[in-house]
Formats: C-alpha cells, sequence, structure tokens
C-alpha cells in the first residue's frame, strides 16, 4: 500500500509538471503581486523588538487579506489537481477558478481543523498545566509526540473526504475515516518520504540566500535564481501533498467497501 502511494503520487506530479504549473502558477503571480501591492503601500512591518513597535490597522488588514488570498488560492489548485488526478480533468492556462466546489472544499476542510483543534486544544492545555505545575517542560513536549503519533494516521484517513468534495461526491467524516482503514500510516510515510527532500533542499535555499553577500550584477542573479527555485520548490511541495491524499482516495475507492453512499464506484 505505502509503495503504490507513493509512485502514484510521485509519477502524478513528475509526469505531469507542465498541468502543475497551470494548476498553481496563476495563484503563485497573484499572491505575490498582491504581496509587492501590500509591501509598496503599507512598508516593512514594525520591528517587534523595539519598545513602541505597534501594529497598524492597514498591516492587520493586509494580513487578513493575504491570509483569505492563500486559503482561496489552497482551495481551487487542491481542487483542481484532485480533479485532474482522479477525473483527468485539466486546467486552462489561467487558472483562478473559485466556485461552489472549492467552497465547500473550505468548509469541509475548516471542519477537519476544527476537529483537530477540538482534540489537542485541551490535551495539550492539560499537559501544560501539569508541566507546569510540576516544573517540568519535559512532559508537553512528551505528550506532543505521542498525540502526533497517534493522531497522524487518523488525521491523513479524515482528508479523504477532501477529494470526494473535489470530484463533487461528498461523504462525511466518519465515513472518510472508515474508507480509509488500512491506509492512514502509508499515507503518512509517502508524504513524508516525497516531502522531506524538498524541504531540506528550500532550507538550504534559504542558507544560501542570505550567505550571498555583496553588491553587483553577479550577486543580483544569484539572488533571482534562487528566488525562482525557492518559488518552483514551493509549488513542487504542495502538488506532492495533495498528491499523496489522491492516491490515497483512488485506492480507497478501488476496494470493496469503498463505494459508500454518495460516492462513486470507480472515480478514475
Amino acid at each position: 500500500m505505502f509503495n503504490r502511494i507513493l509512485n502514484d503520487a510521485f509519477s502524478l506530479v513528475f509526469g505531469n509538471l507542465e498541468t502543475v504549473f497551470k494548476v498553481c502558477g496563476s495563484w503563485f503571480v497573484l499572491q505575490f503581486v498582491l504581496l509587492l501591492l501590500i509591501q509598496a503601500m503599507v512598508g516593512d512591518a514594525p520591528d517587534p523588538s523595539g519598545e513602541t513597535a505597534q501594529v497598524s490597522p492597514a498591516a492587520i488588514l493586509s494580513s487578513l487579506l493575504l491570509m483569505v488570498v492563500g486559503t482561496a488560492a489552497a482551495a481551487s489548485i487542491s481542487v483542481a489537481w484532485h480533479r485532474f488526478g482522479l477525473l483527468g480533468e485539466r486546467p486552462d492556462l489561467i487558472h483562478l477558478r473559485l466556485g461552489p466546489v472549492e467552497g465547500r472544499f473550505i468548509l469541509k476542510s475548516l471542519l477537519i481543523a476544527l476537529l483537530l483543534f477540538a482534540v489537542v486544544f485541551p490535551v495539550s492545555f492539560a499537559a501544560a498545566f501539569i508541566g507546569g505545575a510540576l516544573h517540568s517542560p519535559v512532559i508537553l513536549a512528551v505528550v506532543l509526540v505521542v498525540m502526533a503519533l497517534v493522531l497522524l494516521p487518523h488525521v491523513a484517513r479524515l482528508y479523504l473526504a477532501l477529494p470526494a468534495v473535489a470530484v463533487e461526491r461528498p461523504i462525511g467524516l466518519k465515513e472518510a475515516h472508515t474508507l480509509g482503514h488500512g491506509l492512514g500510516w502509508p499515507m503518512v510515510g509517502a508524504a513524508l518520504v516525497l516531502i522531506l527532500p524538498f524541504v531540506l533542499v528550500a532550507f538550504g535555499l534559504q542558507y544560501l540566500a542570505q550567505t550571498v553577500g555583496g553588491g553587483g550584477l553577479f550577486a543580483l542573479l544569484i539572488t533571482i535564481k534562487l528566488a525562482l527555485l525557492n518559488v518552483l520548490l514551493q509549488i513542487i511541495l504542495t502538488v506532492v501533498g495533495i498528491s499523496v491524499i489522491t492516491a490515497g482516495y483512488r485506492i480507497a475507492m478501488e476496494r470493496p467497501h469503498g463505494n459508500l453512499p454518495g460516492t462513486p464506484s470507480n472515480p478514475a
């Protein structure tokens, strides 16, 4: 199961790079231009180390705007990529679609996030309280690690509800969890194997960008190349994570119990 999810997700991304950039490119450009406009109008953020540092209302509104656009972009990209992977639907050259399907996708994502928060917050609060009472911060760290190990496969199974929304065959979170029986850890493992190398490369590029010193044309060209590579890495990382969920959903729907109410018997 792990090998198939890993291979399917890898092939889906790197066998269709043109589609990857169609799905993500316009949204990434829009967010980049919006960020430049906000920086030009609001200016750099105040230094938090300053004694009189304050956050202006304009900066707060700008942050909210970026968050809203980022959420819309994530939903639009995810829906388009799930539909491509499961239905073969190819996006237009300029993909900025945001409709009812993307809206339902956002709501389902928020529902999963709220459910996760409802589980994690009280446990973390209790562990922090006990650790503070016993003057042992290790307790909180241990609880968080154990909780992550317990929750990760279950959260991965819940995320199978998202591609179901994308292909317009929505299912509940309980159905998604049932649908993903035996797929939790394989999905988590495949995501780690695929994402970790790109994360390490991204950190490496960030380090190189900080070490490029001095002025001149050469330093400018190096900085621009590193920035472009970093954007490409962000695009690849975005679709790799989505592809793991797509691959898991495809496998789940191929199994005998995959034909849950409201879902297609063969979404591929």
